[in-house]
């Protein structure tokens, strides 16, 4: 099973369209937020994905109805649990999404917020961060995440999404 993670996209429909395209055999979207519109914008464009996207609220998602956190239950016994990361920056926001993941039985956390990519496991938690869509703040092109799941384990990878400065519409 694959996830494309995607997040920040920030107005930048173009970058998340993109991003599906390159991507369209991955069995789930996951949009962790600060892209609400973005996703809407895809589902009327493609609304055969409305079974696979999967998107929540961020911090500049402003009069959303969308959740702040949800789970996604995993093959293998895996689960992972979304959310933008907004709500976990006091203090140490690894330890935070440590705390998150255990609360909600999970063992993979997908977030945004930072702008940064992340991919480190925590005290058995895998902390997973595509970077930023559309505004990287770690020196590195705009990014996505690929999650595959296996018996084995869980394999992650980032890609990078070349852009124009202008958004393509």
């Amino acid at each position: 099973m694959q996830i494309l993670v995607i997040s920040d996209t920030h107005g930048r429909q173009d970058l998340l369209r993109r991003a599906v395209l390159m991507h369209e055999n991955a069995d789930y979207i996951v949009h962790c937020g600060d892209g609400e519109q973005e996703c809407d914008a895809l589902l009327t464009e493609f609304p055969a994905l409305a079974p696979k996207l999967w998107f929540v609220r961020g911090n500049c998602d402003f009069s959303s109805r969308s959740p702040e956190l949800m789970t996604l239950d995993l093959p293998f016994s895996h689960r992972a649990v979304i959310t933008h990361g907004h709500r976990y920056t006091a203090g140490s926001l690894r330890e935070n999404l440590v705390r998150l993941a255990r609360s909600q039985d999970a063992d993979l956390v997908l977030f945004g917020h930072i702008h940064t990519r992340v991919d480190e496991t925590v005290r058995g938690v895998r902390l997973f961060n595509p970077g930023s869509a559309a505004l990287p703040r770690d020196g590195q092109l705009p990014s996505f995440g690929l999650v595959d799941i296996f018996e084995s384990g869980i394999l992650t990878s980032h890609g990078s999404l070349r852009t124009s400065p202008f958004p393509l519409r």
